[in-house]
């Protein structure tokens, strides 16, 4: 609706929204920029700028635009002096005429000044023989940042043409976009360098570097390369873009062709880090340092001339689709590289940090297509949108989502886009339907945790599983999730993967196999970034077996004849039914899956890490994961077994408490043997004299299957939470051939009765004064 607004109400929805509107009523075709001084000592410098406007409105008697604090002396179009007011932030300037739909004017704003710096990164900068710009800063608002050193829309949705020409010092080189023009030598024994950008870009994609600058050039698959450089650092920029070709080529087969004219990084005294400018990149000095520990800095960086470059998100709170997408290209060009183990160590220790800290650090659980404008340029878009990346990847798999992504790049090129329209181009390209994928994993906070809470096994020619698996959530727990899962049985000698599609708080599914498997689990391997991470390896040798990512490591004193270990470390609130421990609070935030293919010959001991701290230590990537359960003391941890959702929560004896300092909320707790099932962290608190539960659900509900049945019956039920019942089995003349204890947290149990002889049989669940039954009938062959 916007667009169809007449140009004075656009103007005063303008003063009082900021700079949204601005590229609703104008756009900018084309910018030249003249720098005709950069003075060092002053950190100023003397410029002018021409700019091509065009209407997209009727009735358009006002022009601004952004320039940040500096001097203005004058603005023209052609001869004419244009009046104009300007507050240090915006200028608005009155055209000749009024313009209407589609027409065009060509001014020129002269200007001096000192350009400014952000106070956190971004901006204008000078320092020592180097004067450059970063096109984005992290706390000004609008993040964009072309207006510190050129008048503009600045704003990610108006893209332009350039041409720069940059007036420097007889021994200096000026680095702009697009392709070097010429160099002229002026009277006075200056250099202008003239650079020209032939394909659109926002303003905040624009860059400009001067130094005493050599310029190192390669070609690449026919793409020519530049890089910036000081010339005693020529060997170590060689020697630390090594790989550069493999990246290179990497993306052009992953994305499509190379979308600009060079490539271009130019070594600035950056504080840290490197900026996207298309074709060229500003990247820190200190990380060209000739060896390969940064490569992945400039590889993210060059994924932007596709992510964020070619198609740019089309607001800040869509970050995720320029940078979560290139932290995800640095996964996979190390996976191009180096293979898929390290793309896989990699992913996962993102993984790790997402469900640890990001909520932490960016105060809550967010969308990635809403994510607040203090946190454009923090963890969850760079942490969990690469994380999110991975995981549409394995559920399109390769060829479809590379093929999808091929279908956005060219369909949104050199224009900007939403992640409702990242979804809708990759869903023509590749005729998957992305829908609830995005409503699930990108338009909803938090994440959700996929678990088998039992299975139960019928044996026969055709071995037939009931798998029982549970949903629950990390940050958001009203939503539930629909996502294809891969369910994996294994023994000694073979692994069987079957898909299903959880869908619901509790589904079961039935799957019948050939064999009999001793271990089986979800996601093996590591398709989806639900709220565990998990590590598995089968293990050659005694002694010390760490276990990245998950928070425990082993000491195996014993090998058996299978020694195959899978550690889940489980990133939501465990159950917590517990009634023979009353005086022990719970871990609300994480527990402890152990499981997989090894006999009681296998004897490890286990180390079980807890970390409480606040920062800094979270800024170093620790922290926070038991700094709700510890409120005192760490003498008062305790570790807890169970071996299976069935059973109940018990305090293990046979630990080594190591805890330091007993304030400092850090230390570990080792097992002397290891045993499958679950572990979680207790804290003795003696103000817990009964247990609390969050809801009341009077529901009571009994059914029995396979029905009739020869040797194995399932017994399915649900209690109000937190009770406790029972369940008893008579025979048709009442007698109790079967009765066990039954909680809230269980769905079923089964009754193996092939010792009872055939006949009708009843079952009652009993809680309270409350009874429900149901009839069984065996039929024996």
């Amino acid at each position: 609706m916007k667009k169809y607004l007449c140009s004075a109400f656009a103007l005063l929805l303008f003063a009082c929204n900021g700079f949204a509107l601005t590229s609703d009523t104008i756009t900018v075709r084309h910018y030249e920029i003249r720098i005709d001084t950069i003075n060092y000592s002053t950190q100023s410098i003397r410029a002018n700028t021409t700019l091509t406007v065009v209407s997209k409105l009727n009735s358009v008697n006002n022009i601004t635009l952004s320039l940040l604090h500096l001097t203005i002396d004058s603005i023209v179009s052609g001869s004419q002096q244009l009046a104009y007011t300007y507050n240090d932030t915006l200028i608005r300037i009155t055209p000749p005429s009024v313009l209407n739909l589609n027409d065009s004017i060509t001014l020129t704003v002269y200007y001096n000044g000192q350009p400014q710096q952000d106070a956190s990164w971004g901006g204008f900068y000078f320092s020592g023989t180097y004067a450059f710009n970063l096109g984005v800063s992290f706390s000004q608002d609008p993040h964009t940042f072309g207006r510190v050193w050129f008048p503009c829309i600045d704003e990610f949705t108006d893209r332009s043409k350039y041409d720069f020409h940059i007036t420097t010092p007889s021994t200096y080189k000026a680095f702009c976009n697009g392709i070097l023009v010429d160099s002229t030598v002026n009277a006075n024994g200056t250099l202008t360098w003239n650079w020209k950008m032939n394909h659109t870009i926002p303003s905040y994609l624009a860059s400009v570097a001067v130094a005493p600058f050599y310029t190192l050039r390669r070609t690449f698959s026919g793409i020519p390369v530049q890089w910036a450089v000081l010339p005693q650092d020529t060997n170590a920029t060689l020697a630390t873009f090594t790989n550069f070709g493999t990246c290179l080529s990497s993306f052009i087969n992953a994305y499509g062709s190379y979308p600009w004219d060079k490539v271009g990084f130019v070594m600035t005294p950056v504080v840290y880090g490197g900026m996207e400018h298309a074709t060229s990149i500003h990247i820190s000095k200190t990380f060209i340092n000739g060896t390969l520990n940064y490569e992945t800095l400039w590889a993210h960086e060059l994924s932007h001339m596709w992510w964020g470059d070619k198609v740019t998100c089309d607001k800040e709170e869509e970050m995720w689709l320029n940078e979560g997408f290139a932290v995800f290209n640095e996964f996979y060009f190390t996976e191009n590289h180096y293979g898929a183990d390290a793309y896989k160590t990699a992913v996962r220790a993102n993984h790790r940090r997402v469900l640890q800290l990001c909520h932490i650090n960016d105060g809550n659980y967010h969308a990635l297509n809403a994510v607040p404008h203090s946190y454009t340029y923090a963890k969850t878009v760079y942490e969990k949108g690469p994380d999110i990346a991975h995981t549409l990847r394995k559920y399109m798999g390769d060829s479809l989502f590379f093929v999808g992504c091929r279908g956005y790049m060219n369909n949104r090129a050199y224009g900007n886009a939403t992640s409702a329209q990242l979804r809708d181009e990759m869903a023509a390209a590749s005729s998957i339907n992305l829908t609830r994928f995005f409503d699930d994993w990108v338009f909803t906070p938090g994440f959700p945790h996929f678990s088998i809470d039992s299975v139960v096994y019928f044996p026969g020619g055709l071995d037939h599983y009931w798998v029982y698996t549970r949903q629950r959530s990390k940050g958001n727990a009203s939503h539930i999730y629909s996502m294809s899962v891969d369910i994996t049985f294994s023994n000694s000698t073979t692994d069987t993967t079957v898909s299903v599609l959880i869908d619901s708080a509790t589904n079961v599914f039935h799957i019948p196999l050939i064999g009999v498997f001793d271990f089986i689990a979800l996601d093996r391997n590591e398709k989806v970034s639900d709220a565990i991470s998990d590590y598995e390896k089968n293990i050659t040798a005694t002694g010390n077996n760490a276990f990245p990512e998950t928070g425990m490591s082993l000491n195996v004193q014993a090998l058996g004849a299978n020694n195959f270990v899978r550690i889940e470390h489980n990133w939501v609130k465990p159950d917590d039914f517990q009634l023979q421990n009353p005086g022990i609070r719970l871990s609300d935030y994480h527990y402890w899956k152990v499981d997989g293919l090894f006999d009681n010959a296998f004897l490890s001991k286990a180390t079980f890490t807890y970390d409480g701290r606040t920062p800094p230590a979270a800024s170093a990537g620790n922290g926070y994961i038991d700094n709700t359960l510890i409120t005192g003391t760490e003498l008062n941890m305790v570790l807890l077994y169970r071996s299976g959702t069935a059973d109940e929560w018990q305090p293990l004896t046979d630990t080594t408490m190591n805890i330091g300092n007993p304030n400092d909320k850090v230390g570990n707790v080792i097992i002397d043997t290891l045993r499958k099932g679950e572990y979680v962290f207790g804290y003795l608190d003696s103000t817990l004299s009964v247990p609390s539960y969050a809801r009341e659900d009077n529901s009571i509900m009994l059914n029995v299957f396979p029905n009739p049945s020869q040797q194995t019956s399932m017994i399915e039920f649900s209690l109000p939470h937190g009770a406790k019942g029972s369940i008893f089995i008579f025979d048709s003349s009442g007698k109790i051939v079967y009765s066990t204890n039954v909680f809230s947290h269980q769905t079923f149990i089964t009754w193996d009765c092939f010792s009872c002889p055939s006949g009708t049989y009843t079952v009652v669940l009993e809680i309270g004064k409350k009874k429900v039954s149901d009839k069984i009938v065996l039929m024996k062959k």
